[in-house]
């Protein structure tokens, strides 16, 4: 029994011991016995696990009180199972999780493969067994519960985790939102990119509510996006993955890099693509598009008169970009500002930051860094107009340069010191697929589900 399996013990002991109203002498030395073993080396606490089991077998034998009926072997055994389900699913306490992030280390190997397209495949048998044994219970949405409540709607939502695997089934109390619910719910949040924090939320009961029959379609769907994408994929590439809006560097099936990215708003979608990474642009001029400015920065002009000099962006007659345009003679009640050509200069302010990642594409669309770093912490990041922003995407660039034969690691560290505008092509272009998953399975069986943003699955999603 190590520190961490004590800790989640402890925890349970703590709801359960308030059910039965065990005697407080039992509860203090129970406490100061785990309190010890917190202390101890390790080895000998496994050696003396047998103590507390005779202990807790002892209280059992001796109790006259006839509401004292725990079963402290099947506490044990519950906590076993638990602590088993916690580091077979790598389920971390709540305070290991970066708020909104659904990446941890749950993809080693890519789903895009032939073997990730078997696995959907198991996947949908597993939830068509699900259908052929019924639906899943539904639970009001608008419900929340604070750990060690109880509730009526309890049971239904731990049966509904056990159906999917994500809680282990007949154990804890029915009524009580329990330790062992707790990871259940911890566990669930992470399979559909949600806050993995055990909370009972509007959130988290809306994505248990998605009945089989949409989870099916769901899957089915991305069945045939999974073997478009695997189509003539190179042994290194990346995969960004718009719903949810994480970036894979991916090397002979292993996922070398995960990063979080920031996708299209969903009036300003990012589009699908296949393309090749030809150039990077670090310390790079931002020329506004028209849309962006008709958009946005009309507005923001309207509502600070110094937003232009604020963002370092200045206006041009046209794309020779010599002759400059004062502001303050344009009519900003109307379209006429977008007719001049909009750029703003390298710098702190830059909304591609320190680098661009120019591919071939129709969109004008591009991989950059950002200023805007706290995006990142969303859990939906829908918040660009096309483009994708890539958190800490200098280790990116170093994945991408470490196999160019032109280009070492002394050679990009004298661009970002000095910080002046460099364009620097690949010789060996690198494959990128801007994709469109809203489910996939891993070769263990896990399935995962993300929001579908752009209402592409068409099945009425909202979770």
């Amino acid at each position: 029994m190590t520190q961490s399996h004590l800790k989640v013990f402890v925890k349970n002991m703590f709801l359960i011991n308030s059910m039965k109203r065990i005697n407080f002498l039992i509860i203090l030395f129970l406490f100061i016995l785990i309190s010890l073993f917190s202390f101890i080396n390790p080895l000998l606490a496994n050696e003396n696990e047998g103590v507390i089991s005779s202990f807790f077998n002892s209280i059992n034998r001796s109790s006259d009180n006839p509401n004292f009926d725990l079963d402290f072997n099947k506490i044990l055994s519950e906590d076993s199972a638990l602590s088993s389900f916690i580091d077979n699913n790598n389920i971390l306490e709540e305070s290991d999780y970066d708020s909104g992030n659904s990446i941890s280390s749950d993809y080693p190997r890519s789903f895009l493969t032939h073997d990730g397209y078997l696995s959907l495949i198991s996947a949908i048998k597993k939830y068509q067994s699900i259908k052929n044994n019924g639906e899943w219970p539904y639970t009001n949405p608008n419900l929340t519960f604070e750990f060690g409540d109880t509730h009526k709607s309890i049971p239904d939502i731990k049966k509904r985790l056990s159906i999917t695997g994500d809680m282990i089934q007949g154990i804890g109390l029915d009524s009580v939102f329990d330790i062992f619910l707790k990871y259940g719910l911890i566990h669930f949040q992470k399979r559909h990119g949600l806050i993995a924090n055990g909370e009972i939320n509007t959130e988290t009961l809306k994505a248990m509510n998605v009945s089989v029959d949409k989870r099916l379609s769901q899957l089915d769907r991305n069945k045939w996006r999974i073997l478009n994408s695997i189509s003539e994929l190179k042994d290194k590439h990346i995969i960004v993955n718009i719903p949810s809006a994480e970036l894979f560097a991916i090397k002979d099936g292993r996922i070398d890099l995960l990063s979080k990215v920031i996708v299209g708003k969903i009036d300003r979608p990012t589009p699908l693509i296949y393309s090749n990474i030809y150039e990077f642009n670090f310390y790079p001029y931002w020329h506004i598009p028209k849309s962006i400015i008709k958009k946005d920065v009309i507005k923001a002009v309207l509502a600070d008169s110094d937003y232009l000099k604020n963002n370092n962006i200045r206006i041009f007659q046209d794309y020779s970009y010599q002759i400059e345009v004062d502001p303050k003679y344009l009519n900003w009640n109307s379209e006429e500002p977008a007719v001049y050509k909009f750029r703003q200069d390298p710098g702190d302010q830059n909304a591609m930051g320190f680098v661009k990642i120019n591919f071939d594409n129709k969109h004008s669309v591009y991989l950059h860094d950002t200023p805007k770093k706290s995006l990142f912490n969303n859990v939906l990041r829908a918040n660009s107009s096309g483009c994708v922003r890539i958190q800490n995407i200098d280790d990116l660039i170093i994945w991408i340069l470490a196999e160019q034969d032109n280009w070492d690691m002394e050679k990009l560290n004298n661009i970002i010191q000095k910080q002046n505008t460099a364009n620097v092509s690949l010789k060996d272009q690198m494959q990128i697929r801007i994709t469109y998953l809203t489910a996939w399975a891993e070769k263990s069986g896990l399935v995962h589900f993300r929001r579908d943003i752009y209402k592409k699955d068409m099945i009425g999603l909202d979770a």
